[in-house]
């Protein structure tokens, strides 16, 4: 016997929408890789500006950009995450904001490293010249 709701009504159905509370765990474990690789760069750059010629007080000022702008920014962005996970219903809305704090994390933590050393870096061979 045929029936009239075959496969195809099946296969019409919207995906239905990933469980919101996963949002906070998966902020969680983006926001500690990207502060890991922003680390990983920070420390790679400074040393080799430093073996090319830089102050040595780089490495403070490497060390103050992590503590005071690279963990309070990650961690409120995971806190807000964790709290949106909590109080939010799934949709697709939540989730597209959700790939944009990510996108908007890895940019930061890849890109940040690079423009602020090559930016000290520029400041202190004006610097240098200024003083010649």
């Amino acid at each position: 016997m045929a029936s009239a709701f075959g496969p195809r009504l099946w296969k019409r159905l919207p995906p239905s929408v990933p469980a919101a509370r996963s949002l906070g765990r998966r902020m969680t474990l983006h926001a500690a890789a990207a502060l890991l690789v922003f680390a990983a760069l920070q420390i790679w750059l400074v040393s080799s500006a430093i073996a090319a010629g830089a102050p040595s007080a780089f490495i403070i000022v490497a060390l103050v950009m992590l503590v005071a702008l690279a963990l309070p920014a990650a961690r409120l962005t995971e806190r807000r995450w964790y709290h949106l996970s909590r109080q939010a219903l799934a949709s697709w809305g939540l989730h597209a904001r959700f790939r944009r704090d990510v996108r908007r994390l890895w940019a930061a933590a890849l890109a940040l490293p690079f423009l602020w050393v090559s930016g000290a870096m520029a400041a202190t061979q004006g610097f240098a010249a200024i003083t010649l």
